[in-house]
């Protein structure tokens, strides 16, 4: 006898098919009732182990044992004994309905389960519990310079704590900072900010103790929700921080949810002095240069108090970041932004800004892959954080993943609700349109960024202005393009993008010497960054210089720009298309974009890309 035959006398090919189909039902069962049910993932997890586990378990008694009508026996005992067989014709058998029956019942839960849950009343409560708060910042009640930067620095603080919970977004601090200082309706806060709770406070400081009183009201009902004053030690914020955080939390989880967890703090700092630095930092609102450095100068003396504090490293890389961007001693200050951001994640894992700035570092330095890393690591805790958001869709854009890109920073548009971070990703999402090719519907984009612009009454800024006339560039109406160079430099003659901004007009002015000195001028100021550096292509390609528009081109590269369907689409490239060497570093561009592209759809949750209620 075969080793097929003994199988089938054994009847082991149909307790596997039997095991495989309840198996399956069980899965499916539970995949469409446990997120209903509240219960566990780990529940699912375990239930999957167990049946994996009991497979072969369940094939080697099917081997070994039988079950006949004189019970169960070994298989091997069979020939020993009488057995009536049934001889009647497969369709008339019973058990042999069992499992075409029980694949149709297991499709029909896989087809239909999720509908039902869907549409029960009681599964939609629970995807409406998902709510928006805004945390506004306190006011002192005894205005003076040394507390003053307690209200916006407590609040900011409070928004970090929640930065955890899945059943609410949490307006970042640059959207409610612009009511510091200012009396303002919840009624009115709440239209401008899109939210239905609200967190107001003030706040006194009397010698060593300190009093807040906090409110929260339910905008959408008209009702306060609740109540709450306590005081502590000056020496204890961290008590009052915590109090409030967790009274939301119990507010936002009437009940019991697994989704919701406060953000857990690893780095207390022992030292209160060095925690009051920290918060008179924070308190600092940076807009130029000056600013950041003022953050910096309480920074160190915070952590030359206490260098186990994670919080001041962040904002320290933070700070050092922004001073790199705006042409600030570049080397040095990224070397200073990397080392204590480093700082700030290894002494605590959980810190948002951090995860931000290192894979917007990390991407500007020709390290994608790291920074895409620090991204994966990030999204799974902060799916909805717009700094995390941007960081990652600035590196797809930088690996020419551009639809990915724009799908990231149309969810981080409709989580944001300052104006001015809403205009950049606006601008982020026009430009990508370029960089694929599609010049009219960019044209469009860029269009839509000029009326919000207007709309809010926004301040313009060089940067914008120069995207804006090289969309249109791009759109062949140079007149208005130079306009736009125009502007931007008289707004700001000192930013990179004014000056790329005047190399693209008298080029297309048919300038060519002036356009020349202001490339040689462009070639004493070191740029780190591979977009800006694409430029320079251009202005190569442009005036029919193939050689150095190759060596750019391999300069970009080099910095870790590398979107391929930018390069194939890009019509200002044209004239070094037939370059040898173009081809060659083309083919090295196309390879690091497929290896990240294969990289990014293996790794990433494509429903984290678009879903904010995650």
């Amino acid at each position: 006898m075969s080793l097929f035959e003994e199988l089938k006398r054994r009847k082991v090919f149909r307790v596997a098919a039997t095991y495989a189909v309840v198996s399956w039902i069980l899965m499916q069962i539970g995949e469409v009732t446990f997120p209903a049910l509240n219960i566990p993932e780990w529940v699912m997890s375990t239930l999957v182990l167990v049946l994996l586990a009991g497979f072969p378990i369940a094939v080697i008694f099917a081997w070994i044992f039988d079950k006949t009508p004189d019970g169960i026996i070994k298989t091997s005992e069979m020939s020993d004994i009488s057995i009536k067989e049934d001889s009647r014709e497969w369709y008339r058998k019973k058990n042999n309905y069992f499992i075409p029956v029980g694949i149709l019942f297991g499709l029909f839960i896989g087809i239909y389960g999720p509908k039902f849950f869907s549409d029960n009343p009681n599964n939609q409560n629970t995807e409406s519990e998902i709510q928006k708060l805004a945390i506004l910042p306190f006011s002192n009640i005894r205005p003076d310079n040394e507390t003053d930067f307690l209200g916006y620095a407590l609040s900011d603080e409070i928004i970090n704590r929640l930065g955890f919970l899945k059943s609410l977004i949490v307006r970042p601090a640059t959207a409610v900072r612009q009511y510091r200082g200012k009396e303002v309706s919840p009624e009115e806060v709440g239209q401008e900010l899109d939210v239905s709770l609200i967190l107001t406070g003030s706040y006194l400081r009397d010698k060593d103790r300190l009093r807040l009183n906090t409110e929260l009201m339910d905008i959408s009902k008209k009702e306060l929700v609740w109540s709450k004053s306590m005081t502590v030690d000056y020496n204890d914020i961290f008590a009052i921080q915590d109090s409030v955080a967790n009274s939301i939390i119990s507010e936002i989880n009437a009940q019991p949810n697994t989704k919701n967890n406060l953000q857990n703090i690893d780095n207390i700092s022992n030292d209160p002095k060095a925690y009051e630095l920290y918060l008179k930092a924070k308190g600092v609102s940076p807009v130029v240069i000056s600013d950041y450095k003022r953050q910096l100068y309480f920074l160190n003396q915070s952590i030359d108090r206490d260098d186990k504090f994670a919080p001041s490293w962040e904002q320290m890389g933070f700070a050092y970041s922004r001073l790199s961007n705006f042409g600030t001693d570049v080397k040095e200050n990224k070397e200073k932004a990397e080392t204590a951001l480093l700082n700030a994640l290894n002494l605590n894992k959980s810190l948002r800004l951090a995860y931000g700035e290192i894979i917007q570092l990390y991407t500007d330095n020709n390290r994608l892959i790291e920074a895409y890393s620090y991204a994966l690591k990030a999204l799974k805790m902060f799916p909805n954080d717009q700094k995390v958001n941007g960081g990652l869709s600035y590196g797809v854009r930088y690996a020419g993943l551009l639809e990915e890109s724009i799908s990231l920073m149309e969810k981080n548009i409709s989580l944001e609700t300052d104006p001015y971070e809403k205009a950049l990703f606006l601008a982020d999402i026009a430009r990508a349109y370029f960089y694929t090719g599609k010049t009219e519907l960019g044209r469009q984009k860029f269009d839509e960024v000029l009326k919000f612009i207007e709309s809010e009454g926004i301040e313009t800024s060089a940067y914008l202005l120069f995207y804006d006339g090289l969309a249109y560039l791009y759109a062949d109406e140079v007149e208005k393009a130079v306009d736009k160079f125009d502007e931007g430099y008289l707004l700001d003659p000192n930013q990179n993008f004014s000056l790329y901004g005047q190399i693209y007009k008298f080029i297309f002015l048919k300038e060519r010497e002036k356009a020349m000195k202001l490339i040689r001028e462009l070639d004493k100021i070191i740029v780190f960054d591979g977009e800006q550096y694409y430029r320079q292509i251009h202005f190569y390609s442009l005036l029919n210089m193939p050689k150095k528009a190759v060596e750019k081109m391999q300069g970009t590269l080099d910095r870790g720009f590398f979107p391929y369907p930018y390069f194939i689409s890009d019509k200002f490239l044209d004239p070094i298309r037939s370059n040898p060497e173009y081809k060659d570093i083309l083919i090295k561009i196309k390879s690091k974009h497929i290896e990240f592209k294969t990289l990014f759809e293996n790794t990433m949750d494509m429903d984290l890309l678009t879903d904010s209620s995650n």
